[in-house]
């Protein structure tokens, strides 16, 4: 699993679907769907990298940090 189906997953774990993370980042639900199923991703653009970064930690790394502290 790479770092990009990672992060969808926590993303998905944490109740968004494929649209909302689509609407987020930037790019269509099929993609999402790709992404996280690891079809495709070795080489994402910067924009959508950055932005499933920035999503990702907007969603999930405060509740991961917390979930690790207690």
């Amino acid at each position: 699993m790479n770092q990009w189906q990672n992060m969808i997953s926590q993303l998905r774990k944490n109740g968004l679907t494929q649209v909302q993370i689509g609407k987020e980042i930037g790019c269509s639900q099929n993609y999402v769907s790709d992404l996280e199923r690891g079809v495709c991703g070795k080489r994402l653009s910067h924009e959508i990298a950055t932005n499933l970064q920035r999503l990702w930690k907007k969603q999930c790394k405060s509740k991961t940090a917390t979930q690790v502290n207690i």
